[in-house]
C-alpha cells in the first residue's frame, strides 16, 4: 500500500470538507486555515515516513509529484499553444481546467495559493511541495529505520 497516495487523496477529501464547511469569503484566510493546511502537510510528511518504514522504494513517494508535473505540463502546454489548440479553455489562451485540477489536487495548500495568487508561483509551489514533503518524510524514515541490507553491508 502506498501511504503517500492514500494520504494525498485523504487530504483532498479532508480539506474539501473543511473548505466547504467554513464561513466567509473564499479569498479570506485565517489562522485556522493555515493550521489545517499545516496539519495536512504534516500528514503528507508522515506518509513518506511510513513508506520508508515499510521498506518501500523511493519512487513510491514520487507518484503524487508525477501527477502534479503532468497537470502542470498540460496547463502550460495548453496555455502556450493558444485557443486554436486548447478545446478545454474558458477563454482565448487560458488552460483553466488543468490549472483548476492542479489547484484542487493540492487543495490542502489553499492558503498558500491565495497568498501567491496573481503570480505563476501559485501553480509552481504545489508541484515543488508535492516533491519536498513526502521526500522529507521518506528521508526521516530511512534515517530512523535503516534497512537490514544497509546494516549487513557495514
Amino acid at each position: 500500500m502506498n501511504y503517500v497516495t492514500l494520504i494525498y487523496l485523504l487530504n483532498i477529501v479532508l480539506y474539501a470538507m473543511y473548505f466547504f464547511g467554513r464561513t466567509g469569503s473564499e479569498v479570506e484566510t485565517s489562522g485556522i486555515d493555515y493550521m489545517v493546511s499545516g496539519i495536512l502537510s504534516l500528514f503528507l510528511i508522515f506518509a513518506g515516513y511510513l513508506n520508508a518504514k515499510k521498506g518501500m522504494i523511493y519512487r513510491t513517494v514520487l507518484w503524487v509529484f508525477f501527477v502534479n508535473v503532468l497537470l502542470f505540463a498540460c496547463s502550460g502546454l495548453f496555455d502556450q499553444f493558444g485557443s486554436h489548440f486548447n478545446i478545454l479553455s474558458t477563454s482565448n489562451s487560458d488552460s483553466f481546467l488543468f490549472s483548476l485540477a492542479l489547484l484542487a489536487y493540492n487543495g490542502y495548500l489553499f492558503p498558500l495559493t491565495i497568498i501567491l495568487d496573481g503570480s505563476g508561483l501559485a501553480l509552481i509551489v504545489p508541484v515543488v511541495l508535492s516533491f519536498i514533503l513526502p521526500s522529507l518524510g521518506y528521508l526521516i524514515g530511512k534515517k530512523l529505520h535503516p534497512s537490514k541490507q544497509n546494516l549487513s553491508d557495514l
